[in-house]
Formats: structure tokens, C-alpha cells, sequence
């Protein structure tokens, strides 16, 4: 009998894809099935956490991720030439000049998710960054 218990791994690998796509609100479709599990599936499911915190009876888990933008990088240059030239003649030129370089990925956005945990079970969980998407 197949139980439910491999969920967390799925949603390890769909946390991957959920740092790669489009809205904050599938994003949170994907943690939610968390909140009211304990913290060893919430664990097992996206590895060990960057960050930990207690007090007051919590347990505050941070997980960062970091993602490629999907927007190319944009990158000025500044350029320097030196040549030669000529049709049985001879001659030397030296150029300057200012350009934009397209293409590769954009900067890494960020994603931060915090698990808050009370008596072993995920009560909530708070994102914060760009990168938070699904």
C-alpha cells in the first residue's frame, strides 16, 4: 500500500521548479501542504535548513534559494581597437567605442522562506524575495 508520506520529497523538487516560474501565490500553493506536518517531514522534504531560531517555544526554520533570471543580462562594455587597412597602401587605425552586451542569464534572484514551528509541527511559513515564485 502506497502511503502519503513521500509528498515532502515531491515537494522538494517542486520547491526547485517553484523558484524558477511565475507567481508568488503558486509559490505558496506548494509550502502550504507543510503547515500542520512535523518538522522532520518539513526537513526531509527540503533538505537542512541555511538558519535556525528559538524562543518562546518557537522554532523559526529559514531555507534560502537562490534562482537565474530568465530576463538576459544586459552589460555595458567599453571597447579598444588597434588595425590596419588599405588597398596596396598601408595604414594604422585605432578605435574607440561604447556598446551593450545581450544575452546569458540575468542576476540570481532571491528567496527566502521561514517555517515556524511549534511543539514539532509547522504552524506557518513567511517568503521574502523575488525569486519566491512559482
Amino acid at each position: 500500500m502506497l502511503r502519503i508520506r513521500s509528498i515532502p520529497r515531491l515537494a522538494a523538487l517542486a520547491l526547485l521548479g517553484a523558484c524558477a516560474s511565475r507567481t508568488p501565490e503558486a509559490f505558496d500553493q506548494r509550502m502550504t501542504p507543510y503547515v500542520g506536518r512535523p518538522e522532520a517531514e518539513l526537513v526531509a522534504g527540503l533538505g537542512v535548513p541555511s538558519r535556525s531560531y528559538e524562543a518562546d517555544g518557537r522554532r523559526l526554520l529559514q531555507w534560502d534559494f537562490l534562482q537565474q533570471s530568465s530576463a538576459p543580462a544586459v552589460t555595458p562594455s567599453i571597447g579598444l581597437g588597434f588595425g590596419s587597412f588599405g588597398w596596396g597602401g598601408s595604414g594604422v587605425g585605432v578605435g574607440t567605442g561604447v556598446g551593450v552586451g545581450l544575452g546569458g542569464a540575468g542576476r540570481p534572484l532571491g528567496c527566502s522562506v521561514v517555517f515556524e514551528v511549534r511543539e514539532g509541527i509547522v504552524q506557518s511559513f513567511n517568503r521574502n524575495g523575488p525569486g519566491c515564485v512559482a
